[in-house]
């Protein structure tokens, strides 16, 4: 073997391994792209399972809000009840409405009675003038 000869075989391996490598690069490239989509299209799953747990989370807290909200209502109510003296309660005052001739649907009304107990109220304590209202 002469020396071109050898050289010409040196090149020729030398320009195989380029294309081989070349060749394998490029099968990289593409088994690197195909999990970068596969990536991509988890990290976009994991976005909207993200996003649906801060919306539901939002949902709650409001809910949440508003439990306590309606508990501080209710506590405050309880509390006007409980200082209330009982003397002078809705009854109470109904009693008066009759006595001044109320209607029935007028002590109903402002005292959030039912109707026999407006009735009852009126025949107790109602003007005793025999005039049906």
């Amino acid at each position: 073997m002469t020396a071109t000869s050898l050289l010409a075989f040196f090149a020729a391996l030398i320009v195989a391994g380029a294309f081989g490598l070349a060749l394998w690069a490029a099968m990289e490239v593409r088994r690197l792209q195909r999990r970068q989509m596969i990536q991509e299209t988890a990290l976009l799953s994991l976005k909207g399972a993200l996003s649906a747990v801060c919306s539901d989370e939002l949902a709650v807290d409001q809910r949440q809000a508003e439990l306590e909200r309606r508990m501080r209502q209710l506590a405050e109510q309880q509390e006007q009840l409980l200082s209330r003296d009982p003397d002078q309660g809705p009854y109470r005052h109904a009693v008066r409405l009759a006595a001044q001739g109320a209607s029935r649907e007028e002590i109903m009304k402002a005292c959030g009675v039912s109707r026999g107990e407006a009735d009852l109220l009126r025949s107790l304590h109602g003007p005793q003038d025999g005039v049906a209202q």
